[in-house]
């Protein structure tokens, strides 16, 4: 029995020991299944500023003295209400005297209406010559002329009297009022800044080469001071920035003006596809290579034979470099290409560990190491 455990001892012992030492010593690692794509989606955020759908700067037509101002900065307004009116005291003294002269020239067109019917029956009856009576028609023209100036001074003045009064052309906001009462205020002088409150709108300058990712009529999400509100896309305008180099998208933007306010900094996101072939890594898989390439490492077969290759441990390779270039990263993934195959093995973290030609053994990720099941994940 000695004899026969002496003998076990130094033969088949040290073997099993030798292989156990030897799978010990492999690099355990673990790996991804490459997935070849023909494209990826790149997201990036664009930024402009909220307007009003209208904005106006309010005033007279005429000149004339500031009467009286019913609103101040900040007040709500609604359409066709009365912000502030001129003195129209000489307006209305004018059209007092217009109104005058109509009644004057009214009776005087009656007078000459039955002073043409009798100089027409007297010159039926050769009482009276022709002469008098053209001069009877000419007069009803002529004063018929003066009622009709008469009325329309009346006209005139009722308009610049109801023009003495600045209305509100839409609901809004008075964010600006420039001058107060008793101020002598020039024809077209701005008194008010209006905002209209019924819409509102993100003027996002974006690339031209990002347009594709843009459809009429969608519905995105903008970001305004960390808080998103629907928008919808209005239109895009036909011509580039000379400064900026970017074009225009117009998005109407469904939020409470008292929530987001004109000339804020509002930002979407858009997705862009892009038409190349690659695959996802996660970004703790790559390592630098040479001139400002990256790298993967992947599992080769071993090359082993003979008894090394019999002692060799399942799930066992033979680390090897390749070279990628990187694409797009996004968060701690990166879309790259290179030489790899498709569903071919490499080595998802831990590169730094690692040296070409090195014998390495697959293993799965450790029950209490989320971190490579989640980058397996998100690779695929």
């Amino acid at each position: 029995m000695v004899a026969g455990a002496t003998v076990f001892f130094f033969s088949g012992a040290p073997d099993a020991i030798s292989q156990s030492i030897d799978r010990d010593r492999l690099l355990p690692v673990v790996t991804a299944n490459v997935e070849m794509s023909d494209n990826y989606d790149v997201q990036a955020r664009y930024a402009g500023r909220i307007n009003a759908s209208r904005s106006s700067n309010l005033g007279f037509e005429r000149p004339g003295l500031l009467a009286s101002v019913a609103v101040d900065e900040g007040a709500v307004v609604k359409q066709d209400d009365v912000l502030a009116s001129l003195d129209t005291r000489s307006l209305k003294a004018q059209l007092a005297q217009a109104r005058a002269q109509e009644r004057e020239a009214s009776a005087r067109l009656s007078l000459s209406n039955v002073t043409v019917e009798r100089q027409k029956k007297l010159l039926e009856r050769g009482n009276v010559s022709q002469q008098r009576y053209d001069e009877a028609r000419f007069e009803r023209q002529a004063v018929s002329a003066q009622l009709a100036g008469a009325r329309a001074s009346i006209q005139t003045l009722e308009v610049a009297i109801e023009l003495a009064s600045i209305r509100a052309p839409y609901n809004g906001h008075v964010v600006a009022r420039m001058v107060d009462e008793g101020t002598v205020v020039n024809a077209g002088q701005p008194i008010f800044r209006l905002l209209e409150s019924a819409r509102l709108e993100a003027h996002i300058g974006i690339p031209p080469n990002a347009l594709s990712g843009l459809d009429d009529g969608s519905i995105y999400q903008m970001d305004v001071r960390g808080q998103l509100y629907p928008a919808v896309l209005s239109q895009v305008v036909s011509e580039v920035d000379t400064e900026t180099r970017t074009v225009n998208a117009i998005f109407l933007v469904e939020a409470p003006f008292a929530d987001v306010r004109a000339g804020e900094l509002a930002r979407v996101t858009l997705t862009q596809n892009v038409r190349e072939d690659g695959f996802w890594v996660p970004l703790e898989a790559l390592t630098e290579g040479r001139r400002g390439l990256w790298a993967l490492f992947v599992v080769a077969p071993d090359t082993a034979t003979g008894d090394e290759a019999a002692q060799a441990p399942k799930n066992s390779g033979i680390a090897e470099r390749r070279t990628v270039q990187l694409l797009h990263t996004e968060a701690d993934r990166a879309f790259v290409r290179g030489t790899l195959e498709d569903g071919e093995a490499f080595i998802v973290e831990g590169t730094h560990r690692l040296v070409p030609g090195q014998r390495v053994r697959i293993v799965e990720p450790p029950a209490g190491n989320s971190s490579a099941q989640v980058s397996q994940s998100r690779v695929q």
